[in-house]
């Protein structure tokens, strides 16, 4: 697995967390540290299955790698 940085920042409470892929081929998770503990722990799993899915490598939207995320949740989760 690649290396992956956590730092948390100030960020608009519209947004819990993302990822930059690193030119050194690591990612850093940026983590809202306006949000709760248990909130960061969340958005922290939501962004390693994102880099453990190679979802920054595939060439379509966001958005469609959003929904597909988000099914792939909810499945695990029944």
């Amino acid at each position: 697995m690649e290396d992956v940085f956590v730092r948390y920042m100030e960020l608009p409470s519209t947004i819990r967390s993302f990822v930059v892929a690193n030119k050194d081929l690591s990612y850093t998770i940026l983590l809202n540290s306006k949000l709760s503990h248990e909130q960061n722990l969340i958005s922290y799993q939501h962004e390693l299955d994102h880099i453990l899915r190679g979802d920054y490598e595939k060439k379509c939207s966001i958005d469609l790698i959003e929904i597909h995320s988000h099914a792939d949740s909810i499945a695990i989760n029944k």
